[in-house]
């Protein structure tokens, strides 16, 4: 949506400062007579408050010119330009005469807060130099961020759609501040174009060898057909291309920023031709796994439970399992909150892969209580009696799936059959653990629901 917002407080500021002006213009022509006759020009322009801005950018900024003729209305103008840049709280001036010339003060108080990065979605008719031109028109200081506090997005708004007015493109520009949820701090200014289709026809990755072009364009086949957004493409070839790379050792493989253009042919006509370049990378071997932290377990049962085999590709997909089944190794021994940081260290001239892993093992946890719930008087008798941990043995995390599987079918089978008599489906077993941090023991619940 294309906005135009106000600052009220400005306005009020710069009424004030019109009034100042002109009692300063009459006492010093003497007359509203000879003050009508009286020009001005620019003759100096200063700013106070500025601290991490400099006042030549500043300058360029407002489109203020030393030496051009004053008047109150471009004062007006150039103030609300540098209140759309985003970059102040606050913005006032004051002016001084010495005979024909002004001295303009600027008085601001500069927004606090990051910057983000700034993300042109899906402009598909221009290059991000061009965007970033067409930007610096109205925010000359602008580099590729925008405060995350303040109206800096609206100059950039404006800029987009003043842009896209004078190519002829019947579009409006949008703005979405991305976030991980909300309230939390801004991740990406994202400004796309709406009201205009853009499906993807066609699909390019330039530098693809190891996994083929191929390979790739069929595993991306979600995208064929569906609106285009940059941000989309990137995250889509990291979920869902990155790990074919992963998966032959290729760890370090990249996608460069998606480039889209548009499509004429006959057969994809307004649409979007998306290339996505991907540099490779090694093809990295295993080497092997250091560990910190550790008691519970010994490093080579831990190199077990891992299951890296060295000297072969690093398969980074058959790595996330083993560090599944190095937690399930610690939660057999009552580790039930074990933590895993792991970092990487690359040989490329080896083209060897070593992992640290700093293990938080964390406290050990031991039996608690076992209740029951919908069981019968024998069922909940016979569960008891088959349940072999005790309370205050060390708790074994594996323990409740596998008395699961081999024995409930026999505890349950009375009223398997007694369901079966009536016609009914066969009732279902679920079971619940709650860990007690205080007491450190875990409490097991099995119920049974129709």
């Amino acid at each position: 949506m294309f906005l135009n917002i106000r600052s009220e407080r400005v306005r009020l500021r710069l009424l004030t400062a019109h009034l100042a002006l002109l009692s300063m213009i009459l006492l010093v022509c003497g007359s509203t007579e000879l003050a009508a006759q009286q020009t001005f020009k620019i003759g100096k322009i200063e700013f106070e408050g500025l601290q991490r801005l400099s006042a030549e950018d500043m300058i360029e900024t407002s489109s203020l010119k030393i030496g051009q003729p004053f008047d109150v209305s471009v004062l007006d103008v150039a103030a609300q330009r540098l209140m759309d840049s985003g970059l102040f709280k606050n913005v006032a001036y004051r002016t001084h005469a010495n005979r024909d010339q002004i001295t303009i003060t600027f008085q601001v108080e500069e927004t606090k807060g990051g910057d983000s990065r700034v993300l042109f979605d899906n402009f598909i008719w221009f290059t991000d130099e061009e965007l970033v031109a067409a930007v610096r028109r109205d925010v000359p200081s602008f580099s590729g961020t925008a405060p995350d506090l303040g109206s800096g997005t609206l100059a950039i708004i404006h800029a987009l759609q003043r842009l896209l007015q004078e190519h002829n493109i019947e579009g409006t520009v949008e703005y979405m501040a991305s976030q991980d949820a909300p309230g939390s701090p801004v991740q990406e200014h994202v400004f796309n174009v709406t009201g205009i289709n853009m499906p993807i026809c066609k699909l390019h990755f330039p530098g693809a060898t190891n996994v083929s072009e191929a390979k790739l364009v069929e595993s991306s086949k979600a995208l064929l057909g569906n609106d285009y957004s940059r941000k989309f493409s990137s995250m889509f070839a990291i979920n869902n291309l990155f790990p074919l790379y992963r998966e032959l050792g290729q760890l370090q493989a990249a996608f460069a920023p998606p480039v889209a253009k548009p499509e004429t042919s006959a057969k994809c006509k307004s649409g979007v031709d998306l290339t996505i370049p991907v540099a490779e990378g090694y093809v990295y071997k295993w080497d092997k796994a250091e560990w910190s932290g550790i008691s519970a377990l010994t490093a080579q049962e831990l190199d077990v439970a891992l299951g890296m085999k060295p000297s072969l590709p690093a398969n980074g997909l058959a790595l996330d399992k083993g560090f599944v089944v190095v937690q399930k190794a610690y939660g057999r021994k009552g580790y039930l909150a074990v933590q895993l940081r792991n970092h990487p260290e690359f040989d490329d001239n080896a083209q060897k892969v070593s992992y640290n892993i700093d293990v938080r093992e964390g406290p050990q946890y031991h039996m608690g209580k076992l209740f029951t719930k919908g069981l019968s008087e024998s069922a909940t008798k016979m569960l008891i009696q088959e349940w072999k941990l005790k309370p205050g043995d060390v708790f074994d995390l594996g323990y409740p799936m596998e008395f699961s599987q081999k024995q409930m079918g026999q505890i349950l089978q009375s009223a398997f059959e007694e369901r079966r008599a009536q016609g009914k489906p066969a009732p279902h077993i679920k079971s619940d653990l709650k860990m007690n941090k205080e007491t450190l023991t875990v409490d097991v619940t099995y119920e049974l629901t129709n």
